[in-house]
């Protein structure tokens, strides 16, 4: 059954990537070779993710609010969409060269990634539902593959 919010949509993905990045993190240490399938997983999750909230679903925001600032709420999320990207480089980089101890980094990750999320599904999300029509929203939905 297809989602018909965003929040509701936009809220199962973090959970499904939020599931991919504890497997990751529980299973490096037995297996390193599911490790790197797994966070190979989470980083074209993210990679999506970040894409289709800067792409799709920021501009809806910015324009319905009359909202583009690098101090707004997208601006300070697009940071954070950096600070992400910075986190899942070093870990990649690490595991690429066959070093799991990337407790540091994903420590990092995991502090931002809470914050981050709490706040899209808090605000952002529910305010875009809000704000678009059934239409609009069906839309965006599709742009975002549901």
């Amino acid at each position: 059954m297809a989602t018909t919010t965003i929040a509701e949509f936009m809220g199962h993905d973090h959970d499904r990537l939020d599931e991919i990045f504890n497997q990751f993190h529980t299973i490096k240490k037995q297996d390193a070779q599911k490790a790197r399938s797994l966070f190979q997983e989470l980083v074209t999750g993210l990679h999506r993710h970040i894409m289709w909230e800067e792409e799709i679903l920021f501009p809806v925001f910015e324009a319905q609010a009359e909202m583009v600032s690098d101090h707004g709420p997208t601006g300070v999320m697009r940071n954070e969409h950096r600070q992400i990207k910075y986190f899942l480089e070093q870990i990649q980089t690490k595991v690429a060269e066959g070093d799991l101890t990337t407790e540091e980094a994903e420590e990092g990750l995991l502090q931002v990634l809470t914050a981050h999320n709490v706040k899209e599904e808090k605000i952002l999300y529910p305010w875009i539902d809000n704000c678009v029509s059934d239409e609009e929203r069906a839309s965006l939905l599709a742009q975002m593959g549901n």
